[in-house]
């Protein structure tokens, strides 16, 4: 199942990927974009690191009609909004959390209107601020709870020291 959550803003308000970055680091998280283009509007999706979890999620840019044809219920929050920026992504705490403060960098620094389209819930940013440490104990839960890989498993079986006979001694002399 995939998730949408869509901020609608002025072109020309949008951060680079540092300012981004800068106003969540403020915010007291390790946060990075993991893209070399400083224009987010160039990218078809974003790789990020929230607290060393790195995780990728789609965004388009869009007109807002593009969006707000299906979903009328916006129509009347809009005034001079030129760009819809959708993030979309699966079930996935640390995509869910880097949208979330992301979020909250688009409404610092573009005055953005953040909506969560598959409740029809408008997000302020005391919200996405609230939401912020659930997603990452979440996050935090999943690690913990997660199975290690081959590679991070540590030997289980029981070694037993069996001494060997004269004749095992023997056989292997001959091996």
């Amino acid at each position: 199942m995939s998730m949408t959550q869509v901020a609608f803003l002025r072109k020309a308000d949008i951060p680079t990927k540092t300012e981004i970055e800068v106003i969540i680091k403020g915010l007291g998280h390790d946060f990075k974009i993991l893209e070399d283009s400083e224009n987010i509007t160039e990218l078809e999706g974003l790789s990020c690191s929230i607290n060393g979890h790195e995780t990728f999620f789609e965004t388009y840019f869009d007109k807002p009609e593009e969006i707000t044809k299906d979903c009328e219920w916006i129509k009347p929050d809009l005034t001079n909004q030129d760009t819809a920026i959708s993030f979309i992504w699966g079930a996935d705490f640390a995509a869910g959390a880097c949208i979330g403060l992301i979020s909250i960098a688009l409404i610092d620094k573009g005055q953005a209107l953040v909506y969560y389209l598959d409740d029809e819930m408008k997000y302020s940013r005391e919200m996405l601020v609230a939401d912020s440490p659930q997603f990452l104990n979440e996050l935090e839960k999943q690690k913990k709870n997660r199975i290690p890989s081959p590679t991070e498993q540590k030997p289980t079986r029981n070694v037993e020291i069996k001494k060997k006979s004269f004749w095992d001694k023997l056989k292997d002399l001959f091996k």
